[in-house]
């Protein structure tokens, strides 16, 4: 319990931090109350109770439990119609005249239109930032160009792939053919919600490492505290490659980050030689007329 509460408060501050649409919420329900909008009473209690139990950690908690641990804080906001609310709060706004009551005409609604849209561009994003759709793109585009290469040498439907995140994130969408080591729902836990199946302990270790390896360039990570509060072992790249040809994998892309050295230890490893693919190295496990493209 102490941890789904830490989990909670961590996750309203977090989210608060990168984005302002709930103060703004909050700030609408009091104006929405103060204006004593009869017809909407229902709505605003419904949206004001939820939104404090998403705010206090003892409820945030609970509705944190009733979800499941596989989501995020954030997912619990769904429970709160927080954009329905704020656009309708933003309308009464500017459709009152703040000082008798009448109506205005649109010139005369024009300072509180802008008003309005400044706090709207400051309070936060109601989805991803365009530079993060900007990353993701650009971050497909590559995995396509290095998966094309890859498929072109070799017959997809043949390969089972252990690359970095970024290119197993976009390997099927590229090449369904392809079978891979592990898929997105090892490092984006939300997706396996409701579900029994788990990876083997060393496919997560071959995930930790690969991740490890591809953001540092290191080919060794020690050992590390675990989310079950265990400690994981000491992972090497030679047990990494050992582990990899036990679950059938016979292609292995690694960052363009590693030395000599380290491209060294896995031809040794692998018993293959390396071979460079756009910013990465290729070790493909298998005899070359076997895997050749036919088509």
């Amino acid at each position: 319990m102490t941890e789904l509460l830490h989990n909670a408060w961590s996750g309203w501050t977090s989210y608060n931090i990168h984005g302002k649409l709930p103060a703004l919420l909050l700030a609408v329900l009091l104006y929405l109350w103060y204006c004593g909008k009869k017809r909407e009473e229902v709505l605003l209690a419904y949206t004001s109770l939820m939104a404090v139990c998403c705010i206090f950690p003892v409820t945030a908690a609970f509705l944190m439990l009733y979800q499941t641990k596989f989501y995020n804080y954030e997912w619990i906001w769904s429970l709160v119609p927080l954009t329905a609310v704020t656009a309708y709060g933003i309308t009464v706004f500017m459709a009152q005249d703040q000082t008798g009551g009448r109506e205005k005409s649109w010139r005369n609604r024009i300072p509180a239109i802008l008003f309005a849209a400044v706090i709207l561009v400051f309070s936060g994003s109601l989805g991803r930032q365009v530079w993060d759709r900007r990353e993701e793109k650009s971050q497909r585009e590559q995995a396509y160009e290095v998966l094309e290469e890859l498929t072109e040498k070799y017959s997809p439907g043949d390969l089972c792939l252990w690359a970095p995140r970024e290119i197993m994130e976009f390997a099927r969408e590229a090449e369904p053919a392809l079978r891979l080591s592990y898929g997105r729902n090892i490092w984006d836990a939300y997706l396996n919600a409701y579900a029994y199946d788990t990876y083997e302990e060393d496919v997560m270790a071959m995930e930790r490492w690969m991740s490890y390896n591809s953001g540092t360039g290191e080919a060794d990570l020690e050992a590390q505290s675990l989310e079950n509060g265990k400690m994981g072992e000491r992972l090497t790249l030679e047990n990494c490659a050992e582990k990899a040809l036990a679950a059938g994998v016979n292609c292995v892309l690694l960052s363009g980050k590693n030395g000599a050295g380290a491209v060294a230890r896995m031809e040794k490893a692998l018993g293959v030689k390396a071979q460079p693919i756009q910013n990465y190295i290729l070790f493909f496990v298998g005899e070359e007329e076997s895997y050749g493209r036919t088509d």
